[in-house]
């Protein structure tokens, strides 16, 4: 009894914290989008990247990014009614919830029970429909992100229990219902973790040769050498593991100092040449390793009509490889998003998508599994077309399921409209892992308060939220400018929190919003991080050959993902990823050892004495 009074007490005192707050709420001005928008605009360099902002910076961005809304206090919108006529009694709030406890379980309510809708004129309370709560109802401190982060357990490995021994019956409809309160949600709480003992000693080369192995390397150099025998490749000089790094490296400096052409940074103009690169190949060495780069041995690629026949064949290697070394170098974190990278291409390819909302409109499809905080990558699979679908619950749930195959219990994935899905949000449950996401309204088995236009006096005024629940799925309907939707398995039906947002006049004022909406924000940035960092130095090269682009987009991936790790132990600069990339020496100490046997060549056929241009060498 004891403790269930002092919960009463904290709670009571966080009402009244809730109700001190609510001076000056503002409106979000916007609407619900379909997600399409990139993330990639909202940081603009390290110093202000996803990594050094508050929650609430974040939830702001996030919030006109993905749902469109911009400034709050529109002019056209009718301002918020004063604190004097939105009054409540704590006491009376925790009255409420308290009573609601009794009829959570059944389908019906009674009136007198639920909660009240405050007027805008006067201080009358109206009664409201069932599924309506106001912002004035509740606050729960809820932080999805910044939770302390407790010991890692080494349970990556372990597959995921399942909550629901039997499955439910899905020719009956799902039963829509007023609950306060849901299934036990646990907290969250781990982040993304290196699984190496890294120091600030570490060295940047150590980490990146660590999530870009050198028997990868080995590939390429057997492979390259391979298929330059196989097609009689004129003036070929085999190449060595040192000719493949330096290669690499030459392809970062390229990413970092980027030109018009590939042949400028040996031009004879000192405008565009390069002395560090033209110095480790000759231009004709450098086109020639660009010309006959491998990665799969072409005479056992299966013919077209074999059941056998993969699209992604001459990249297989490399995929499932980078599969497993991202899995195996980092702890999965609790909060991790789903989403879709594009690569783009506009040569002719039967893997090309069309994706006329994207930046990038034509190109390759990959979908990525990223760590919510940092961006690390910890799985991807790219898109080869519609075989890839191998159950009748769509794209979207063949997707998620197999980039989940390996992500541990208690886990929280964010993913967007494209994705959610009744069934999907059910099926991860039933493996212990809990998802938010965001919902298109025409999606199957949703209940009528999204699916249906609700009539005039059922409808939400704003900053009010409508939630329904059918076990374990909890529905939120949330009204701005316009409505916004999810569904989630992670959050309980009344949680909400205050966020701050910025007025026209640059002033900032704190609302309340649904718990889901405001963790689906701050969830759902990992893969817009990733491209992000992946924009930043790209060191994406034309070419005619298709995998060469998605070659670059996952060497590419090697690099951030070493750069997140190297992070993680050392202090991060204002231009942390360009330094890391230039100064880390993956490229550096390759270069420098390329460029040292070339010298000495030079040396021996001009006679130079090996000592003196060992002293100047590096």
């Amino acid at each position: 009894m004891d403790a269930r009074k002092e919960r009463k007490v904290l709670a009571k005192k966080l009402l009244e914290e809730v109700v001190q707050n609510l001076d000056d709420l503002s409106d979000l001005s916007g609407s619900d989008s379909e997600d399409d928008s990139c993330f990639i605009n909202s940081i603009h360099s390290p110093s202000d990247s996803y990594l050094n902002q508050l929650d609430d910076n974040l939830i702001e961005q996030r919030l006109e990014h993905i749902f469109g809304f911009g400034l709050t206090g529109d002019k056209q919108d009718p301002p918020s009614p004063p604190m004097q006529t939105q009054q409540i009694s704590t006491d009376a709030l925790l009255t409420v919830l308290d009573e609601t406890s009794h009829f959570t379980n059944t389908p019906k309510t009674d009136n007198s029970l639920l909660p009240t809708h405050l007027g805008t004129e006067t201080e009358q309370c109206y009664d409201q429909p069932s599924d309506v709560h106001t912002f004035n109802e509740v606050q729960q401190n809820f932080d999805v992100i910044d939770a302390p982060m407790e010991e890692f357990l080494a349970d990556d490995g372990q597959e995921s229990e399942t909550n629901n021994e039997v499955r439910r019956d899905r020719s009956q409809p799902r039963v829509w219902e007023i609950k306060s309160e849901t299934h036990e949600v646990p907290l969250f709480e781990k982040r993304f973790k290196p699984k190496a003992n890294d120091t600030h000693k570490t060295s940047p080369l150590s980490i990146f040769e660590r999530l870009f192995p050198d028997e990868l390397m080995v590939i390429i150099v057997e492979q390259t050498n391979r298929y330059a025998r196989q097609k009689n490749s004129t003036n070929w000089k085999p190449v060595t593991l040192q000719d493949i790094k330096a290669y690499l490296g030459v392809l970062i400096l390229m990413g970092l100092n980027p030109l018009p052409d590939m042949e400028l940074y040996w031009s004879s103009d000192p405008f565009y040449y390069n002395k560090e690169i033209a110095q480790v190949f000759p231009i004709v060495r450098f086109k020639k390793i660009t010309e006959n780069l491998h990665l799969n041995d072409n005479e056992m690629e299966p013919p077209r009509n074999s059941p056998e026949y993969d699209k992604l064949f001459k990249l297989r290697p490399l995929l499932t490889k980078l599969n497993k070394v991202y899995q195996r170098e980092a702890y999965n974190s609790e909060v991790q998003s789903i989403d879709e990278c594009m690569v783009k291409f506009k040569g002719r390819s039967s893997l090309k998508q069309y994706m006329p909302k994207k930046p990038i409109k034509r190109g390759f499809k990959v979908w990525a599994r990223c760590d919510a905080k940092t961006g690390y990558l910890y799985q991807f699979e790219v898109y080869s077309g519609k075989g890839d679908s191998t159950e009748n619950e769509g794209l979207g749930y063949n997707v998620v399921m197999k980039l989940c195959s390996n992500v541990p219990r208690n886990t929280l994935i964010a993913f967007d409209n494209f994705f959610t899905s009744c069934n999907l949000m059910e099926d991860l449950y039933d493996k212990n892992i809990y998802a938010v996401g965001t919902v298109r309204c025409n999606r199957k088995d949703l209940p009528d308060m999204i699916k249906k236009k609700q009539p005039k006096p059922l409808r939400l005024d704003k900053h009010q939220f409508s939630a329904v629940t059918a076990e374990p799925i909890t529905a939120i309907k949330w009204l701005d400018t316009k409505e916004v939707t999810v569904l989630t398995t992670a959050h309980q039906p009344l949680d909400t929190r205050m966020i701050k947002r910025t007025q026209k006049d640059g002033s900032r004022a704190d609302i309340l919003c649904p718990a889901a909406i405001a963790s689906y924000t701050l969830s759902m940035g990992g893969v817009d991080l990733f491209d992000h960092f992946r924009s930043s130095y790209p060191i994406n090269r034309k070419s005619r050959k298709y995998w060469m682009r998605l070659f670059f987009f996952l060497f590419d991936a090697s690099i951030i993902n070493a750069y997140i790790t190297y992070n993680y132990s050392h202090v991060p600069t204002l231009h942390g990823h360009r330094d890391f990339r230039l100064r880390s020496s993956t490229m550096n100490k390759w270069i420098k050892e390329i460029h040292r046997e070339t010298q000495y060549s030079a040396a021996h056929r001009q006679g130079v004495s090996m000592d003196l241009i060992k002293n100047n060498a590096g």
